[in-house]
């Protein structure tokens, strides 16, 4: 806008330019725009090592080595380069970094050069001060073993060199942000001086609902827009004219890693919403890859960009500076998702620092840790004796309440390497300087999981609903005979005989040797897996958890701990939980009776999977845990179909659908369905198609009377999110 000064002065010039008394003025020569690179990464997840055998766009990707070299040559020539991180680096899952408290990757972090990071939900993994420490250095247990190792150079580990933001968690007592809200910088500008570059952090606002980050820590998580648009507010009142949000929130796209192909998600909800003074929003948390240009309220593109996880990509974001106002020149921006390739030569140094914590592990599993006097032994469908120590453990490191410390530990035995995955052999020893029953670290590593432990209040009835959780009915869908490992003071009958959801009378279920009382409120230490997801893994009595607390360490730490201060374990006796041998009567399910195939007389192959992890077999295997999922990373447009082998002709009627059951993600859920036959596997033909709801509940195809196939095959052309999913699929068999 012009002021009455600039006006008058414009006036004055052109008077004289007519009146000839004075030469037009020469335009003197336009400042150079002023380069900032920023350079992005998410979800590292401590991925460190190049044998991850990681791809992207068919391309093998990953490796420390490699992305510190792909950093050192998008680096070169950049004066103003800034390495951002959008959370989840560290607290992720190779054993390597696991096994040393995530110092391997807060080394490697610093080897790169980061300068600014977000706390994501996973660096709340195990609480706020799990995250201080990570940045101060700070040991915790006990040294050498729980944390405070020697890094690859001798020292002792001395924290993060950059800091930890996030704008939106604010601690209830103070009502101030927990963590920096912003990080600023400053870059040289031609002539002298210095323009200034906000960049904003953004944790996500789920993090109290994630198995592992679930809530206790005292902190509200707050909404992404509002808080961004006040900190580029308060950012815009201190000078700076460059802002950047890097948030732990994303989203998907239909296309390659550079594509935007159907944006959808958080992250474009809010791209689109947030403050016009915002120049840059980089993303992560989905593991998702995209390069966007999204415009801002007033209309303007902005880049929008999420670089995948694991090291897989590097994101470049290049922005000009206005010499004169510091403000982004936004139609100069340029961005790229670049592929960590290994074409280029890796990074020797930070080779040095991967190798030696690879070592580490290595002479780490061999490290002698107690000795058992007979096998642990464990089972997913009854009692064991490693479920039972767990649930002992469990008992004894429940955080205490209010009303008292735990009354009693359930501990669910089919959840996998969430929660107890393995049990531990006694070895009679073969060498003359084997010790008998010696357990290494590297054997006593997967037993127990890595689930917080949690401390709720169930009232008696509420147990007893827990207890005849234990199995769903046979009829469709998932099938379980599970098992809940129950703590020493803790001893209860059931009968196989009974039909599920009968087979437990509350008057044969004892605590500290006195009959289970239904009106009383018991605290029950359990994993913070049910807490969130009971419904998912069959045990809806455990969602919605009252006066949940969190107690400081998890399974695996507490096992890990406990046989390294226990040197001899007397292995404890079964006898907690006793069964009556029977056989229900036979249940019909909700769409009468049928006689289904059995599922192991099945193959199943589809045409993507996300991973192994959700590979097509998995809806095939009676369990609710499991599933087939389409391809997520890149995404696989639907329609997406996965085919089941019957193994030979059958008279058929019917295609029983079980969807993705845990009922907080939709995504895969099929809502649109064309179920096809055929002979041979090439030759299919349609026999029913249709629509079904969203709902978690079986669903069912029909098929005309005499049909007859080898092949079946589900297409889903709607689901969630544009995704095709399938707990369970079963057959059912003509008459």
């Amino acid at each position: 806008m012009l002021t009455k000064f600039k006006v008058r002065s414009a006036l004055a010039v052109v008077a004289a330019l007519v009146a000839g008394a004075v030469a037009a003025p020469t335009p003197a020569p336009a400042a150079a725009a002023v380069p900032v690179q920023l350079l992005s990464i998410t979800d590292l997840h401590g991925y460190l090592a190049e044998s991850e055998n990681l791809t992207i766009g068919g391309l093998q990707v990953g490796g420390a080595g490699y992305l510190k070299a792909h950093l050192d040559r998008l680096r070169a020539g950049q004066p103003n380069s800034f390495l951002i991180g959008s959370g989840d680096q560290f607290s992720g899952w190779p054993d390597y970094t696991q096994a040393f408290a995530n110092e391997p990757t807060i080394e490697v972090l610093n080897a790169f050069g980061m300068d600014f990071d977000v706390a994501g939900n996973h660096e709340f993994d195990r609480e706020f001060p799990f995250l201080q420490r990570m940045v101060s250095g700070r040991c915790y247990g006990t040294p050498g073993f729980d944390s405070c190792f020697k890094d690859s150079t001798g020292r002792a580990f001395h924290g993060t060199d950059y800091a930890y933001h996030a704008a939106n968690v604010v601690d209830r007592r103070t009502k101030r942000s927990a963590l920096p809200p912003y990080w600023i910088t400053s870059v040289p500008k031609p002539g002298g001086g210095k323009l200034k570059l906000g960049v904003i952090g953004l944790a996500f606002p789920g993090t109290p609902t994630e198995t592992l980050s679930i809530d206790g820590s005292g902190f509200d998580f707050q909404a992404l827009v509002g808080t961004a648009n006040k900190a580029a507010a308060e950012l815009k009142a201190k000078g700076v004219e460059a802002i950047a949000v890097s948030m732990h929130e994303g989203g998907q796209q239909g296309g390659g890693f550079n594509d935007c192909l159907n944006p959808t998600g958080p992250i474009f909800d809010a791209a689109r919403a947030m403050s016009p003074d915002i120049d840059v929003i980089l993303g992560g948390h989905w593991h998702t890859a995209f390069n966007c240009m999204i415009p801002d309220p007033a209309g303007v593109p902005r880049p929008v960009l999420e670089a995948s996880n694991h090291g897989r990509l590097l994101g470049e974001v290049n922005l000009s500076l206005d010499p004169k106002t510091g403000d982004v020149i936004r139609a100069a921006t340029t961005a790229t998702n670049h592929a960590v390739t290994k074409d280029v030569t890796p990074d020797a140094g930070v080779q040095k620092i991967v190798k030696y914590w690879t070592d580490r592990w290595a002479a780490r599993q061999n490290e002698p840790l107690a000795r058992i006097d007979r096998d642990l032994d464990f089972s997913t469908t009854a009692e064991s004796r490693t479920g039972n120590l767990v649930a002992d453990l469990y008992h004894d490191e429940a955080a205490p309440h209010r009303d008292g410390d735990a009354d009693l530990a359930l501990v669910p035995a089919d959840l996998g390497v969430d929660v107890i995955a393995a049990g531990l052999k006694y070895a009679p020893g073969n060498q003359p300087t084997d010790r008998p029953g010696r357990i290494l670290y590297g054997e006593a590593w997967p037993v127990a999981g890595i689930s917080p432990i949690t401390t709720q209040s169930l009232t008696g009835k509420d147990i007893d609903a827990v207890l005849e959780q234990q199995w769903i009915p046979p009829a469709y869908g998932c099938q379980r005979l599970s098992s809940l490992a129950v703590s020493k003071n803790v001893r209860y009958t059931y009968d196989l005989g009974a039909p599920p959801g009968d087979r437990v009378d509350p008057r044969d279920v004892f605590i500290d040797g006195r009959r289970l009382d239904l009106r009383r409120t018991y605290r029950v230490a359990t994993t913070a897996v049910l807490a969130l997801h009971g419904a998912q893994y069959g045990y809806p009595s455990f969602e919605q958890p009252k006066d949940l607390v969190r107690a400081p360490k998890m399974g695996q730490e507490v096992f890990l701990d406990y046989l390294r201060t226990h040197p001899s374990i007397k292995a404890p006796a079964l006898g907690r939980v006793t069964a009556i041998p029977g056989t229900p009567a036979p249940v019909d399910g909700p769409f009468g009776p049928l006689k289904l195939l059995p599922q192991q007389e099945m193959k199943a192959t589809a045409t993507s999977q996300g991973s192994t992890a959700y590979a097509a077999p998995f809806a095939i295997d009676g369990k609710c845990s499991t599933m087939w999922h389409s391809n997520y990373s890149p995404p696989a447009p639907l329609p997406q179909s996965i085919t089941l082998d019957l193994g030979s002709s059958r008279s058929i009627e019917a295609l029983v659908y079980t969807p993705r059951q845990d009922a907080d993600v939709p995504n895969g859920r099929i809502s649109s369905y064309d179920v096809q036959v055929s002979p041979d596997g090439t030759t299919f033909q349609s026999v029913a198609k249709g629509n079904w709801d969203g709902t978690v509940d079986a669903k069912i195809a029909r098929f005309p009377a005499g049909t007859t196939a080898r092949y079946v095959k589900l297409v889903g052309l709607e689901g969630g999110a544009n995704y095709a999913a399938a707990t369970e699929l079963n057959i059912a068999l003509g008459s």
